[in-house]
């Protein structure tokens, strides 16, 4: 990836850190999770996410008024650049194809979306 600092492709997610989960412009309070690539297998790290998101289908299902779960971020501001730029800690980073399959995220989303009666439309870039 490209560091925003000094537009190199140097930019890669740390072995380690936090991965935060927002759907639709919202996050539960424990809509994130910790992975560390060196410890965990991918699909540990996959089992985690699952988890996170059921806890956000639980939690969302108990609203009245429901919109289509339309957009999906899984990012992380754990990403270094190999020339050692000093990145914002504010700035995030998509983990989706880098951490986790896009593939696996949307059957996941899809599954839930089915086991908890909501609509999955999600919005193609």
């Amino acid at each position: 990836m490209y560091c925003p600092k000094c537009l190199n492709n140097t930019l890669a997610l740390a072995s380690h850190g936090i991965v935060n989960i927002t759907i639709n412009g919202k996050q539960m309070d424990t809509g994130r999770f910790l992975y560390n690539a060196d410890k965990e297998s991918k699909q540990e790290i996959i089992d985690n996410l699952t988890d996170k998101l059921i806890d956000f289908f639980k939690w969302y299902s108990t609203f009245k008024n429901q919109d289509p779960i339309k957009f999906v971020q899984i990012s992380s501001s754990d990403f270094v650049c190999e020339d050692k730029c000093a990145i914002d800690l504010r700035t995030k980073f998509s983990v989706i194809d880098i951490l986790i399959p896009k593939s696996t995220v949307n059957k996941i989303l899809h599954d839930l979306g089915q086991q908890y009666n909501m609509k999955i439309e999600l919005q193609v870039d």
